[in-house]
């Protein structure tokens, strides 16, 4: 989901946690967890910016750098997010399209 709310020509997404756990349905703990495994792994890098709101008080945003993949990747129709499939469905529904033969619903 970040990536897919990224800039893609940049690959710099400014997308918060609160709308991510609202796109995906996932609890913002788990969002963060997640960023922290994509972080670790080498996928992701997270500048994070802190300014002062007179009215707000203290305001974090974060800023994700997408590693660009040179290689080993392929492209997948994005409309299935769409449709409001619960995540765990939706994530199932990705992998399986993944395995199937190019650009078909076809596996053998």
């Amino acid at each position: 989901m970040i990536k897919y709310c990224s800039n893609y020509k940049t690959n710099i997404s400014h997308i918060t946690e609160e709308k991510l756990s609202l796109l995906t349905g996932l609890d913002e703990r788990t969002i963060r967890r997640i960023i922290k495994r994509l972080k670790d792994a080498g996928y992701l890098t997270v500048h994070t910016t802190i300014k002062e709101d007179a009215d707000r008080g203290f305001i974090k945003r974060n800023t994700y750098y997408i590693k660009p993949e040179k290689s080993n990747y392929f492209f997948l129709d994005n409309s299935l997010f769409n449709k409001n499939y619960p995540a765990k469905i939706a994530g199932f529904l990705l992998l399986l399209k993944a395995i199937c033969l190019n650009n078909t619903d076809t596996i053998q």
